[in-house]
């Protein structure tokens, strides 16, 4: 009797640990299932939260008058670089929009807009101002000043190291010429920030 039972036993035994394995699997595959859906709505509510910051940082700078002012200006200004390049070379070259120098000088107008702005804001009388204006007066120096002076040295470098190698340049690069701007480009940026920051001031606030 108790050699038949043993087989059975035997039986039963691999049958429960059978089931046991199945039931541990199945456990297991749930568990990952679970894992990788949290996964998948963890990484939804990140690219949920960055679509909420970046919307939510768009509108303030859409609300900020000073700064919409100010890059206002500096857009305009590219943009303009485009038609007096095209006066001046006879050519349309889009390269010039995204390029220091050119007519008008668009870092004066960036800064001339937003100082433009703050006094129309805040007021002669503010702290803001003064410190807007000294930055203003800093740009400007440095892009009739220091950059294109720069721009004429690279121009004399070029033609020197063209002139010893008789044109064969020791290097497919060359120096750029145009860093800064000419007074008159200068003045014509200053103009321009102060027509669309006061236009801009005058309309939106």
């Amino acid at each position: 009797m108790s050699l038949e039972l043993t087989p059975m036993m035997s039986q039963m035994h691999c049958l429960s640990s059978s089931l046991s394995s199945s039931a541990f699997r199945g456990s297991e595959s749930r568990q990952k299932t679970r894992n990788n859906t949290l996964l998948v709505g963890s990484d939804n509510l990140s690219c949920a939260s960055l679509a909420v910051l970046v919307s939510s940082a768009l509108t303030d700078l859409g609300g900020n008058h000073i700064f919409m002012s100010a890059f206002w200006s500096w857009l305009i200004a590219q943009v303009a670089k485009l038609f007096t390049a095209w006066y001046r070379e006879g050519k349309w070259d889009y390269k010039v929009m995204f390029d220091s120098g050119g007519m008008p000088s668009s870092h004066t107008a960036l800064v001339v807009g937003l100082t433009t702005s703050i006094a129309y804001q805040f007021g002669l009388g503010s702290a803001y101002f003064p410190i807007s204006l000294a930055f203003t007066l800093i740009v400007m120096y440095d892009a009739a000043g220091v950059r294109r002076h720069a721009g004429k040295q690279a121009e004399v470098l070029n033609r020197i190291v063209e002139d010893m190698f008789h044109g064969s340049a020791i290097s497919n690069t060359k120096l750029k010429e145009v860093l800064g701007h000419s007074p008159l480009q200068v003045m014509c940026g200053a103009i321009l920030g102060v027509a669309v920051g006061t236009f801009y001031m005058l309309r939106c606030t």
